[in-house]
Parts: structure tokens; sequence; C-alpha cells
């Protein structure tokens, strides 16, 4: 199986630099040039299914790459975000002031409400597994969110939720798994250079 996990493209929450999380808001002009930059990217592929995450900005950007290829985007309720509580809909400078993180903590230690780090990865792990066992000869499309994409590359590479993931995920880029004999391989790792042309 080919798994091509990639987040969301740019929401209005994200051009205001608020923390989204659970929030279901939609895509700005530029995120909609994205969603079709990604369709555009994957058409020499054959991808036989779309994924994404139950959110709208989700739903939004897998959806041109679906039609491309006459699927339907199947919605995962595994794939959402990270709730984060008491911090959704702020600023980030706003929650920096409010709330300060401890030597090797997590904002989900720091803020009320918050999804815990280790419920976010067995849900997404879980939901990943199902997929993986559906699609054993597929290339399938995820579209879901930075939180529960850095989860679920954890997952797949074998890392504990101590070592994560310190990359940070490009709206619409590419974070390509290949299955094979030996396990999973990662092929690419928040390849955006289809982005390059439509972005300032």
């Amino acid at each position: 199986m080919t798994l091509i996990l990639v987040r969301h493209a740019q929401s209005e929450a994200n051009a205001a630099g608020v923390f989204t999380g659970s929030m279901d808001v939609s895509l700005t002009d530029l995120g909609r040039r994205q969603a079709a930059a990604l369709a555009g990217r994957l058409a020499g592929l054959t991808v036989t299914a779309v994924y994404a995450s139950t959110l709208r900005r989700a739903q939004d950007t897998a959806r041109p790459t679906a039609e491309r290829f006459g699927l339907q985007v199947q919605a995962v309720e595994a794939l959402r975000e990270s709730g984060l509580g008491e911090a959704e809909g702020l600023a980030w400078a706003d929650v920096r002031a409010r709330w300060t993180l401890g030597e090797g903590a997590r904002w989900a230690d720091a803020i009320p409400g918050a999804e815990p780090g280790d419920g976010v990865r067995a849900r997404v792990s879980s939901g990943l597994d199902e997929l993986l066992a559906r699609h054993r000869d597929d290339v399938a499309l995820c579209v879901s969110h930075a939180g529960a994409i850095t989860h679920a590359l954890q997952h797949v590479l074998g890392l504990t939720l101590e070592q994560g993931v310190r990359v940070p995920l490009h709206h619409a880029a590419l974070n390509v798994i290949e299955w094979t004999d030996r396990g999973p391989v990662l092929l690419s790792l928040n390849d955006s250079c289809h982005l390059e042309a439509i972005e300032p």
C-alpha cells in the first residue's frame, strides 16, 4: 500500500493565526488553490481511495483530488485534529501568554480541556490501522491535520510520543509512506514543490 498523508490546505483560522483544533472552518482562496494544486500533483498516480477528517477544511482539500479520480471523499472521525480545549479560537500570542510549558511538556498538558496526546495517538493509530487493513494494494490519500499527521507518522515509523516528529507540516504538502515486505518506508516528508507557483 501507498499512503499519502496530507495536511489540509490553508484555512481562514490559519490565515488569522489562531489555534483551531476541533473548530470547523473554511479554506481561504489560497487554500482552495492549494487543494487544486494537490489534485494536479497527484494526477499521475492511480489514487484508489480518498479519505479526510470530518472537518470541513480537510474535506474541501480532499475533494478536488477525489473528483479527478471519480471517487467520493470518505469521512473518518479518527483523522480529526486534536481538541485544543480553551485555546481554540485564540491567537498564538494569547495562548503563549496564558499557558506556559514546562520542560518536555506538551500543549495538551498545559491547556484546560485539551485532548491528551496519548488519546490522540490511540485514536489516530487505530483509524490508520483500519485503513491499512482495508487497502493493502491501493494508493490512498488521507487528508488530515498537523497534530493528527504527526501522531500518524510516529505510529507508522515506530516512534514514541516523546520522540515525536519535529517537522512543521506545510498546508497541502505530501507525506508519502509505502509498505514493502520489509515494512513501511517514508518516501517523502513535507513535499510542497507543487505549491511553489501559487504561494507568495
